[in-house]
């Protein structure tokens, strides 16, 4: 009988241990508080630039059409500028050459004048700042083939308007971008 007893003792304080583990493990309810709905941010506004962008492609297609004749006219006025060389000029080819290389430059002038005109625009904007320092960039390039035509170095003249297309596409693809 004491060995019943010793039995039924550790069978008892097993399965009180076993009880007293299973009440360790068991998940305890605790209360937790609720925190506010974390509230996600508004989307940001699509910002609507297309009357600025048609300002600056309009820009784009003039440079790029001056460009386009511009290689012809320089062609015709360093020819008129060789045969002056050589003596085998006449006074009044040599007068038109002069008009047609003022009117040249007085183009360049009016292209960045006009990009100018585009980027003063933009300054007064707070949204447009990249962009107007991109056209600022556009309208330094005009200047720059301005000043380079004005001295006859009609090639370097043409890269600088080359430099601006570029600067009023990038320009562009920033209003693209947000």
């Amino acid at each position: 009988m004491k060995r019943f007893i010793s039995l039924l003792l550790s069978l008892f304080l097993v399965g009180l241990l076993s009880s007293a583990a299973f009440a360790q493990t068991k998940k305890r309810k605790t209360t937790t508080r609720r925190r506010a709905p974390v509230e996600e941010p508004a989307p940001k506004p699509i910002l609507d630039m297309r009357p600025e962008a048609m300002a600056v492609a309009e820009q784009l297609k003039n440079v790029s059409k001056f460009v386009f004749i511009y290689g012809k006219i320089v062609n015709g006025l360093e020819v008129a500028e060789e045969q002056t060389r050589r003596g085998q000029m006449t006074a009044a080819a040599a007068a038109k050459n002069k008009q047609t290389r003022e009117a040249l430059i007085a183009s360049i002038n009016s292209l960045r004048v006009g990009i100018e005109g585009v980027s003063k625009s933009f300054q007064a904007n707070p949204r447009m700042q990249v962009q107007y320092l991109k056209l600022s960039y556009a309208s330094e390039s005009t200047a720059s083939a301005e000043q380079l035509a004005l001295a006859g170095r009609f090639d370097e003249a043409g890269k600088a308007l080359v430099t601006a297309v570029e600067r009023l596409t990038d320009t562009i693809l920033s209003m693209r971008l947000q």
